[in-house]
């Protein structure tokens, strides 16, 4: 039997980048999560700091939109970690923002 012959759904990798942006998506959604936390538990008394967290998260989330989008470019990788992490990414820049506008 030919090994051709087995039925595969995608011949296409995973790219590395798009693994980087879905797995930063991640940790900044558990981030803005954690402080949400912190910040009804503490009764919105969590301080500067968290502030600064969220910020650097809402920074992180913008390089992670470009990174994603930059790799995007690459058609012999599968594209479902790409869109994914882009989409992670941008939830967290429109609730930083929406955050910070509270």
């Amino acid at each position: 039997m030919n090994s051709r012959s087995v039925l595969t759904f995608s011949d296409k990798r995973v790219s590395r980048n798009a693994i980087i942006t879905f797995v930063m998506g991640l940790i900044e959604i558990a981030g803005f999560i954690i402080l949400l936390l912190m910040a009804f538990l503490s009764g919105g008394e969590v301080g500067i700091r968290a502030g600064l967290a969220g910020c650097l998260l809402v920074l992180m989330a913008f390089f992670g939109v470009i990174w994603g989008v930059l790799s995007y470019d690459d058609i012999k990788t599968n594209q479902r970690f790409k869109i994914s992490g882009i989409v992670l990414n941008i939830i967290v820049i429109f609730l930083g923002i929406t955050l910070i506008m509270l």
